[in-house]
């Protein structure tokens, strides 16, 4: 039998579907990761996940890539819309959770060890919000209000879809063919796998875009289009998480995570990241003393997840409960 400790967790993407068991007393089982095209929906996806288990799961815990609100909920990467009760009659659970993808990963940040990140700028984390930002196939970002203070909360919503900034001239011809094919520009255009595909299909003078990781594969052995494409993309990165630095008052720390920035891994130009990230005006100075770090695990949102239902962190989301009811 499931014991009563026992939760289903899944981190749902535009690209994969991740899912696995928790206990208070074991932690996290492991992970079963598949492609979200396999499936024509999540509680499909979830279902056959539990086919594999001795018992189904009473109680499950979701993070997944849309924007939470009353009614369906319809993902911005991908065909899938979520009818949360209908969810869970299908899934025949007792509670059910659902919260944004980057609001669990957000509350996982202080579940975080030593060797679970590496520095990009060195500096003691302060008092103040903390901020994830992760390209993946979308744009996500979220920040964490209060961390350690006894009254952790998420703030999430979706900052990769405002309109693309940039002071310089130098991309003006490529904002113009964006702007030709989508109409309006957002950060999430280029700060994702396919924007960095974009980008380097921008600095080769080709018509159409190649993969993320092929960009990434190319920039790592040296080839010059690609590298230039990962020279604007940690500097357009930089200048977005900048921005919502300025906006979070996040001077307790900036989190880098996302399937492009690890897919680009040495090809992630630091540098750049960091002079397009300080680059404020009167406040490059306060910038400069943000530290910056990048993520290096892959269950940040299970760990989230874990701290949500714990009651360790207040996250938005919507929770089922009891006799259908919802609260």
């Amino acid at each position: 039998m499931t014991a009563a400790a026992d939760w289903l967790f899944a981190d749902v993407g535009g690209t994969h579907v991740r899912i696995c068991r928790w206990t208070r007393a074991a932690g996290l089982g492991p992970v079963h990761r598949s492609r979200a095209d396999a499936w024509p929906g999540i509680g499909e996806a979830i279902d056959g996940f539990e086919r594999g288990q001795p018992a189904r799961a009473t109680r499950a815990a979701l993070a997944v890539a849309l924007p939470v609100r009353s009614g369906a909920l319809r993902m911005t990467n991908r065909d899938w819309v979520v009818d949360p009760p209908g969810l869970r009659a299908a899934l025949r659970l007792q509670e059910l959770r659902i919260v944004n993808d980057f609001a669990a990963a957000v509350a996982g940040l202080p579940a975080l060890g030593e060797h679970d990140t590496r520095v990009l700028r060195p500096a003691k984390a302060g008092p103040g919000s903390r901020l994830l930002i992760g390209p993946g196939t979308g744009l996500g970002a979220a920040a964490l209000i209060g961390a350690g203070g006894g009254d952790e909360r998420v703030l999430a919503g979706e900052a990769g879809h405002m309109s693309l900034a940039w002071q310089g001239a130098e991309l003006e011809p490529l904002f113009a063919l964006g702007r030709a094919r989508w109409g309006r520009l957002s950060w999430e255009r280029l700060l994702s796998g396919e924007g960095l595909g974009w980008l380097d299909a921008w600095r080769r003078g080709a018509d159409a875009p190649t993969s993320a990781p092929e960009v990434a594969a190319r920039a790592l052995q040296g080839e010059r289009a690609a590298r230039e494409a990962a020279n604007w993309f940690s500097r357009l990165l930089g200048a977005f998480a900048g921005d919502l630095c300025l906006a979070f008052g996040a001077d307790g720390g900036v989190w880098l995570t996302g399937g492009v920035v690890d897919g680009l891994g040495d090809a992630f130009d630091v540098a750049a990241f960091l002079q397009a990230f300080d680059d404020k005006g009167r406040y490059a100075a306060s910038q400069s003393g943000v530290p910056v770090r990048r993520v290096l695990v892959g269950d940040l949102a299970f760990r989230g997840l874990a701290r949500i239902v714990e009651g360790a962190c207040r996250a938005p989301g919507i929770m089922l409960a009891g006799p259908g009811g919802a609260r």
